[in-house]
């Protein structure tokens, strides 16, 4: 173990000690002394036990003379304020020193101070000493005749440090690569399942086929079907009667009912009397732009192609040009219709590569023959709705410095369309989660030749790869809250399963990758084979201190056992836990308190959660700081980390987790502004495996607000926008420092990848005040917010269909 985060005493510990130091006795001091004391026990050394450097005094003076002990092991904690009495006081009554990192201990920082700290009180580490079976992180320091190099021990500790630093950081790389390696194990075992099931299904379908021919050869079946006959007349001759008077009756009756979506795209898409209109109010645009449709043509449909060739036509905008490259189609239909498809308008030039290169190069080749000013994607098969290019150029009349638009869009079947996707303004983690941008999206052409357009390498996920060198130039993204744009579902596209483009999936993780590897960005990209989406683990490059704060609401009994089992849950290296009670509550949490590495605050102010924390935050230094509540349960161990991967980056203000209740729904994955109210937890009694939501549950992405309840955020970004609001509900307090934060120019980011869950979820009480305020401080945000598409329910914030 690298990380001292989880530290459990082993179960030889005392034999091992033993067997290194063979006589005198020992001085524990800290970690479990109950199971240490037995083991001491069961081969009878003599030791002394202290559950913290608090109560050591008081134990030397019991047990008699100062330096009666031969070794003194202490299981050093986090915090540093008591390191010069105790290295005083073990210095005393101690010949050597063994010193074994605690839990929640940053090796790297901890030991090169206690290593100087005890120097000055005679002992000087002993490098030649092996304590490796003990524990790999462990030192012997004793008392030296002569003074050892200062230079020696100063270089030796600092090399320790840097090597501790990326050997933790190369553990924590490992331990996601075998995660990444177990969930694909996993996924592999569900689909052997399917499989077997799949066979299973095909020879019951085979027998029930034998059985039926067996039972048309029967003679029962002869005689039976002789038998029948005449009464079969009539029935014959009255449906053929009934067609020949109602020819269209039966395809009325085939045809099945309009779906929720099919009905709500009927109300909110343009109309022919919108389209006119559309089409007068684009003739007085200030700004015009040429826009190239680019659309790449390999074996498609001719039928489809046609289709996707005449919604460009029917375009209420026409400043357009359309280009069909051909890249080596061998279909003898569709090559033969390609001509007659660019003859129908002037605007439709036809080019052919000769042979095919693959869809870059054919899409590389329309950009060389471009004479637009913006640049819009669209694949041979799928459709634009009318108003898409106007949409877009009328946005630009407000934007007229877009560099990158994106609109909503929806899938194409032969039962028409179906599966929206409503898109949450430009988030950047949820784009490094998958490709969420899709279609229909415009881009300013002079930054795609900047860019030098698209890379074969990537085919499949061109346009993803694309998307990220775009974003990498600008930030001046924007999306259009409408669906403009079908995409087909067919045999060869991945609208129907990322499944149906092997490569793609390796393709997109390779764009990520290459994404963050130009940002300087050390991370590995992992696939999420529950959704196919991806999970962006970065390298945590300085494990900083975090302070976790914790408003106490529980008894002294129920928080040292939320304290024990945080401790044992937690593996992040470098933390201290910090409760922040009312002055008036339990007096004997100070005396508990003392003989542990944690903190108590007591605050005589009014009880108010923002009140405490704010308070709490000004009596700590750490760097980073977690508020949480007291009752979470940790699922996973590398929680924090996950968290902190995200709070490290310069542009990130606040990182929130996915907070289950006990029954696996959900209970907070981030806040929706402007839903049922001022907010409303996203996703909130949901199943935490719900995917109809485009993945939005499951994949990390960026929010307007994450709630305290479990919340990290840097402490300069804290004080830079004023910390909580003590005049606001907790509920509102919440939101609103997040809302600083964005205004401050940070991002809010959620992680589905950090879980707790929540034992005690608890309603706020808001009064009209409130909501008055947070409609008069953020009348924007609430009224429409960036990370929740506009055309979502405004009464519960399940991503589901607004009216």
């Amino acid at each position: 173990m690298l990380s001292s985060a989880i530290h459990s005493v082993r179960s030889d510990f005392a034999r091992i000690i033993c067997r290194k130091f063979q006589a005198g006795r020992f001085l524990v001091i800290g970690a479990y002394p109950a199971k240490l004391e037995r083991q001491f026990g069961e081969i009878g050394r003599g030791a002394v036990f202290t559950a913290s450097s608090a109560d050591l005094t008081a134990k030397i003076r019991q047990h008699g003379a100062a330096a009666d002990f031969e070794v003194a092991i202490w299981f050093y904690p986090q915090e540093k304020s008591e390191d010069d009495r105790i290295c005083e006081e073990l210095s005393r009554c101690a010949t050597s020193v063994v010193l074994v990192p605690g839990a929640g201990s940053n090796v790297a920082k901890r030991r090169p101070q206690l290593v100087e700290c005890f120097r000055q009180f005679g002992l000087s580490p002993d490098y030649g000493s092996d304590l490796s079976g003990l524990d790999p992180e462990s030192i012997f320091l004793q008392h030296q005749q002569g003074d050892a190099s200062e230079a020696l021990v100063s270089k030796v500790e600092t090399a320790f440090a840097r090597l501790n630093t990326r050997l933790t950081g190369m553990e924590q790389m490992l331990r996601t690569r075998v995660s990444e390696l177990e969930a694909a194990d996993r996924h592999i075992a569900r689909l052997e399942e399917k499989l077997l099931k799949l066979k299973q299904y095909r020879s019951e379908l085979k027998r029930l086929k034998e059985q039926r021919q067996a039972l048309r050869r029967s003679p029962e079946r002869r005689i039976g079907q002789v038998l029948l006959a005449p009464y079969r007349l009539p029935e014959k001759l009255v449906k053929t009667v009934w067609k020949t008077l109602h020819p269209g009756s039966a395809k009325r009756r085939r045809s099945a009912p309009l779906t929720e979506y099919q009905e709500w795209l009927q109300r909110h898409r343009a109309t022919s009397d919108d389209l006119d209109r559309m089409g007068h109010e684009a003739r007085g645009f200030a700004t015009q732009p040429l826009i190239t449709i680019i659309t790449p043509v390999y074996d498609t449909s001719a039928q489809w192609l046609t289709e996707a060739v005449e919604s460009v036509l029917a375009q209420a905008y026409g400043n357009w040009e359309l280009l069909l490259i051909d890249d080596g189609s061998s279909i003898a239909d569709l090559v033969d219709a390609l001509p007659a498809l660019a003859a129908r308008d002037q605007r439709i030039i036809l080019d052919r590569t000769g042979r095919n290169e693959g869809i870059s190069a054919a899409s590389n080749r329309a950009l060389a023959r471009a004479n637009g000013g913006w640049v819009a994607l669209l694949d041979h098969d799928d459709v634009l709705e009318p108003d898409a290019l106007f949409q877009i150029v009328k946005l630009l009349q407000t934007h007229p410095d877009a560099d990158l638009i994106y609109t909503d869009e929806d899938k194409l079947s032969e039962n028409g369309c179906e599966a929206p996707v409503f898109k949450p303004d430009w988030s950047p983690d949820l784009f490094r989660s998958h490709n969420y941008i899709g279609h229909l999206t415009a881009m300013r052409r002079e930054v795609v030749d900047k860019v030098s357009g698209f890379r074969s390498e990537f085919d499949s996920a061109q346009d993803y790869d694309l998307f990220f060198r775009v974003i990498e130039q600008t930030n001046r993204i924007h999306h259009i809250p409408r669906v403009l744009y079908h995409w087909r579902r067919s045999a060869s596209s991945s609208a129907i399963s990322v499944r149906q483009k092997p490569g793609q999936l390796e393709a997109s993780r390779f764009a990520i990758a290459d994404h963050l590897k130009r940002r300087d960005e050390r991370a590995h990209v992992v696939v999420d084979w529950n959704t196919h989406a991806f999970c962006v683990r970065r390298e945590l490059l300085e494990a900083q201190e975090i302070s976790v704060i914790i408003s106490a609401r529980h008894g002294l009994a129920a928080r040292a056992c939320y304290i024990e089992y945080l401790t044992k849950k937690t593996s992040y290296p470098d933390y201290e836990i910090v409760f922040i009670q009312a002055d008036n509550e339990s007096a004997g949490a100070d005396a508990h308190f003392s003989r542990m590495p944690h903190r108590l605050l007591r605050f005589s102010g009014a009880h108010n959660f923002s009140a405490l924390r704010n308070f709490a935050v000004a009596q700590t230094a750490s760097p980073w700081i977690l508020f949480l509540d007291d009752d979470m349960e940790v699922i996973e161990s590398d929680w924090l980390t996950i968290m902190a991967e995200h709070v490290q980056r310069p542009d990130v203000g606040a990182v929130g987790a996915q907070l289950l209740n006990p029954n696996n729904t959900i209970e907070h994955a981030g806040i929706v502004l402007g839903v049922n109210g001022i907010a409303q937890p996203a996703f909130r009694g949901l199943s935490a495996d719900e995917r109809q939501v485009s993945r939005q549950l499951q994949v990390t992405r960026n929010y307007s607000a994450v709630p305290a309840a479990c919340m990290l955020t840097r402490r300069d970004v804290f004080q830079e926008v004023g910390g909580f609001d003590e005049s606001l509900p907790d509920a509102f307090a919440d939101i609103d420092i997040c809302l600083k934060m964005r205004r401050a120019g940070y991002l809010i980011v959620y992680t589905p990848f950090a879980k707790l869950y929540k034992h005690e979820p608890r309603a706020d009480k808001i009064d009209m005040g409130s909501e008055a305020i947070m409609r008069d401080r953020w009348p924007d945000v609430v009224e429409r917010d960036p990370y929740y598409n506009a055309n979502l329910s405004r009464e519960r914030a399940d991503f589901s269909l607004g009216k």
